[in-house]
């Protein structure tokens, strides 16, 4: 035995040196069809693992043998297959296209499958066209860009948290967004929610996810290291992913080293101005002065004297806003490809409108893939983050309403009083007069400090001619530490002394992801099957440690130690996904797919007996143009229908009440808010879609479109208030539904193809709406109580309305829809509870438009956003209204009767009076004080706003040696026309974090996008 080991071994050797004996190195360089070389072209020797991708001048290298064909593809160009002959040299040129039903994708798990045989819709966006928006959150990149996807941004601040949406609103109070999977495994993209704060445990000291908002983790990564992002838009597209993607999936795959790649470096200078110019009226003076000392802060005073001197105090205070970033990388690969490698490194440093806010990121990154040997190949990645976030407050307690209550007579920066404490204006308690917004962002504080590391460790085995096993593994883990701070002399802390707020959030998320690939395999002369079968474990344990603190012994020192009362609060999250799953490909000659999965998944956050469940999805894929080539010469394409069922579970202890520490006399345990419901199982999502991909003219003009429709059932609703008498407040319950519909629509084409000049363009039209059908047991209302942040307005729904419906106190009218007027006041009258009238934040359709263009060496891109439709709730304009500084309070000596009929008991009869009393608005100031927010919610919202441009000179011969080099300029949200009163309409009054529809469309106290312009150059050797 021990003398054939070295036979053996002998063997092999002489084997595998004929093998490579019969390889030859095969070089050349990819270009377009204008001469220009291409990057990132895939080139594969077809039926092998052996790829490579070309350089910045768009060179490769690769081994193969004679007879072997070289495939080469880029996303938006035709497949070109050469096969090998005696040359070693093969230079290629690829066409534009607008449909290529041979391009690989990505799909689910990091798999690749060609256009041809996806029967779903997804959408791919190249990594370097969110990278040349210059955006620090990638999600900003993505509106208009993708079909049925909608970002909306929580503020202009940097560091604002975004929410992302894929067809629409389907949760009424979950989670709507999406699962993001980064190298084949999800990335944690959570916000933080003010539920870990130990302040929240009291009604008096909660900030209940409003006035406050933290970074979305997924801006820890960072654009300038994404290869290509796609979009798997619903469930039939994500099924195999499983719950998490019940909302669809975003797949991002970052670049890897390549031959010939270098050096690459990038810098950029950022210059950020604001539009939040609102216009107050300077007609009326305050209420009531006495001397210098304010009453209050409303103004239904005498009017200014003649040549009073007034301040710019919203001008004044903000500032241009300054940023910087620096990339750095350096990629190979051996000639072979072999071994390739990639690091990279990035800072970002962002100064923003608002003072003394700021967001400042530091990124590492490594890939290395290896082919080991014929059966084995590694690939191995780590992202490493480390991100500051100096936020402000909004709404009530945020700058931007006090420089718009602070008086125009008096200079805001004169903030202090000689003895460094807070100037004061009336003598109100401290905590009834707004803070000085000079004050208030420089006392006030919210920051966080964020640390993170991604690893992935991938492997692919191939023991056997049919197929391989695929394993990866991966940890995301990230610390991230808040502070909070409401200063003792504040108006937000003045009646604590001081309140200071410090969490620790620890998370850690482990994933084991494995697949067996078959390859494609024939069963007859016309059909093969391709499939594989997995397994993958999710482990997530999140640890929250905070503490609060009240009562200041030095105002200004920020400290724990300084507090003279602290309460502590730890939580503990965990949960353990394990799933099952399989795929199977039929293919019926390379023209007619099907495609059939199955997941069960076990969940620990639903109670044993249900926590087990399976869903199984179909879809098929028709290319006609194939299938009848005779339509070749007019049209290409296919059609496609899918269909999938996937589950939902709970956020983890939904099911059971939890033991908390009670600060009652006795001290000890006691249960929380939250009831038990052993009876909670899985929610379900089925959806169904079809549409058709079409390509025209050579290529030349290409169209995709999809129509959807989704329901939901048994969906869990969170926090549904239940009776007393259970000796809890909060159920977590079963039993409402929805139901979703939409259409997509997305147009490519090139009108201009030239030598010297090129014009290509993408447009992106989508019209969605959700439905609820039922609230669990038969409920007349359901609502987030996060988004109840101002005055009597919240995302409250009811059967049969929009899941992104707005209720509240609105006015009362007849059966005729007439307002019904008081007869003792002749103003209307508004209801005293929550009612329907019709609001819905949804818009009727949104496109996007991009264009690009190329003349030479000089390149132009931008991408138009227009919406139309969808309500926006202007609460900001509310609050300056009912004190007296909103411009449509200037006709407040006008004589008026309010159109409407009184309620006498005749309002709903066959004549009902008509109103006939006379207000004077200036007399009889309720008529703005107590104005139902209703008059504030503005209707069928449009916009056009340029999202984004740049202008791009790539530099022609060797500038400092470098192969590469380009100079650009790029802005953003530099024009916007809108019929919004408001300052932004893109506008959240919560947090990424809350569920539901959130606050998305109210807008109170928010800062707007900054317009931005970015200066940058890009090098690489």
């Amino acid at each position: 035995m021990k003398r054939s080991l070295p036979l053996v071994s002998l063997g092999v050797f002489l084997f595998a040196a004929q093998a490579f004996a019969q390889q030859r190195t095969i070089t050349g360089k990819v270009t377009s069809e204008q001469g220009t070389p291409l990057a990132g072209v895939t080139v594969v020797v077809k039926g092998t693992n052996a790829a490579t991708s070309t350089g910045n001048q768009g060179d490769y290298s690769i081994a193969a043998e004679a007879g072997q064909i070289l495939q080469f593809r880029l996303i938006g160009t035709a497949l070109v297959e050469r096969a090998v002959g005696v040359e070693d040299v093969i230079n290629v040129q690829l066409r534009r296209v607008a449909l290529d039903l041979d391009a690989l994708v990505v799909t689910a798990l990091g798999e690749t499958a060609m256009q041809r045989s996806l029967g779903t819709a997804q959408q791919s966006v190249r990594g370097v066209e969110i990278a040349q928006t210059q955006r620090e959150n990638f999600f900003n990149a993505l509106p208009g860009r993708v079909a049925g996807v909608d970002v909306t941004s929580t503020s202009g601040v940097p560091g604002a948290s975004s929410s992302i949406v894929i067809r629409g609103i389907s949760s009424i109070s979950s989670s709507n967004q999406p699962l993001i999977i980064v190298d084949g495994l999800p990335m944690d993209n959570r916000t933080v929610n003010t539920g870990v704060l130990a302040s929240d445990k009291s009604s008096t000291t909660a900030f209940s996810n409003r006035g406050v908002d933290f970074t979305n983790r997924a801006a820890d990564l960072n654009s300038e290291d994404i290869e290509t992002l796609t979009v798997l838009k619903g469930p039939e597209a994500s099924a195999l992913y499983g719950i998490d993607a019940a909302n669809g999936a975003i797949v991002v795959k970052t670049k890897r080293g390549r031959a010939g790649g270098g050096m690459q470096y990038s810098s950029s200078m950022r210059l950020e101005t604001t539009r939040a110019k609102p216009q107050l009226q300077r007609v009326f003076g305050p209420t009531t002065l006495s001397g210098s000392t304010l009453g209050s802060f409303q103004y239904f005073g005498a009017p200014y004297a003649s040549g009073t001197q007034f301040y710019d105090n919203v001008d004044g205070f903000l500032q241009t806003g300054l940023s910087q970033k620096h990339s750095l990388s350096f990629s190979g690969a051996t000639a072979d490809n072999t071994i390739n490698y990639r690091l990279g490194t990035s800072i970002d440093k962002q100064d923003g409108v608002v003072r003394n806010s700021g967001y400042d990121r530091i990124n590492v990154t490594g890939a290395s893939q290896a082919r080991i040997n014929s059966w084995l190949s590694t690939d191995l990645s780590m992202i490493y983050t480390y991100a500051t976030n100096d936020q402000v407050y909004k709404g009530d307690i945020g700058p931007l309403i006090g420089l718009m209550l602070w008086p125009q007579t008096d200079n805001a920066r004169d903030y202090l009083t000689p003895a460094g404490t807070r100037r004061r204006l009336t003598a109100l308690a401290a905590a009834a007069e707004v803070d000085n917004p000079y004050f208030n962002v420089a006392k006030n504080q919210i920051n966080s400090k964020t640390n993170r590391l991604i690893a992935n460790v991938g492997f692919v085995v191939t023991p056997f001619s049919w197929g391989n096993i695929k394993t990866n593994l991966g940890t995301d883990s990230y610390t991230n530490q808040n502070l909070l701070l409401r200063h003792p002399e504040s108006a937000a802390g003045s009646s604590f002394n001081g309140l200071l707020d410090q969490a620790d959030v620890i998370t850690r998320n482990l994933n084991a992801l494995t697949l067996l690939n078959v390859y494609n395999h024939p069963l007859t002369s016309s059909i093969s099957i391709s499939g594989l079968v997995g397994h993958q474990v999710s482990d997530l344990k999140s640890t929250a440690d905070a503490q609060t603190g009240i009562g200041f012994l030095d105002p200004n020192f920020v400290s724990m130690n300084n507090t003279t009362t602290r309460s502590t609060q730890n939580t503990i999250e965990q949960r353990r996904l394990v799933s099952l799953f399989g795929q199977a490909v039929f293919d019926y000659k390379n023209f007619w797919y099907v495609t059939m999965t199955g997941r069960n998944d076990w969940t620990s956050t639903i109670p044993r007996g249900r926590n087990s469940f399976f869903y199984p999805s179909i879809s098929t894929s028709f290319i006609f143009s194939d299938a009848f080539p005779s339509v070749r010469r007019f049209v290409t394409g296919k059609m496609r229908v899918g269909y999938a069922a996937v589950g939902k579970d709970a956020r983890p202890y939904a099911y059971r009440p939890a033991l908390e520490y009670k600060t009652t006399a006795y001290g000890g345990y006691g249960y929380g808010f939250w009831g038990p419901n052993l009876a909670l199982k899985p929610e379900f999502k089925r959806s169904v879609e079809g549409g058709v991909e079409l390509s025209f003219f050579n290529g030349r003009l290409g169209l995709d479109a999809t129509a959807y429709r989704a329901t939901t059932k048994d969906q869990i609703v969170n926090d549904i208030r239940g009776s007393y008498g259970t000796g809890f407040i909060l159920f977590n319950l079963n039993g409402a539904s929805t139901r979703s519909r939409g259409l997509e629509l997305t147009v490519r084409g090139t009108p201009v193809l030239e030598p010297a000049f090129s014009w290509d363009m993408v447009l992106n039209w989508t019209s969605a709406g959700s439905i609820v059908t039922a609230l669990p047991h038969a409920l007349p209302e359901s609502y987030v109580s996060d988004t109840w942040l101002y005055g009597n307005v919240r995302n409250g729904t009811f059967p049969g309305l929009s899941t992104m419906s707005l209720t509240g106190f609105f006015y009362l009218r007849n059966n005729r829809g007439q307002l019904l007027i008081d007869p003792a006041t002749g103003l209307p009258i508004r209801s005293s509870t929550f009612i329907n009238a019709g609001y819905d934040r949804q818009p009727d359709f949104t496109i996007g438009i991009g264009n690009t263009f190329r003349y030479n060496h000089l390149s132009l891109d931008f991408l138009l956003d227009i919406r139309k439709g969808g309500d926006i709730f202007n609460a900001t304009e509310h609050y300056l209204t009912t004190r007296g500084l909103s411009m449509r309070t200037l006709d407040r000596d006008q004589p008026r009767v309010i159109q409407g009929v009184l309620r006498d008991g005749r309002e709903n009869g066959a004549n009902p009076t008509p109103n006939n009393i006379v207000v004077i608005p200036s007399v009889q100031t309720a008529y703005y004080t107590n104005m139902s927010e209703e008059l504030f919610i503005e209707k069928n919202i449009n916009w056009l706003r340029l999202r984004d441009v740049t202008v791009r000179y790539e530099i022609p011969g060797r500038l400092l040696g470098a192969r590469t080099a380009s100079v650009y300029l790029t802005g953003t949200d530099l024009f916007l026309l809108t019929n919004y009163s408001g300052l932004d309409p893109i506008v959240n009054g919560n947090t990424a974090a809350v569920g539901g529809s959130g606050a998305v469309g109210i807008d109170f106290g928010n800062f707007p996008m900054p317009r931005g312009v970015n200066f940058g150059i890009s090098v690489g050797f």
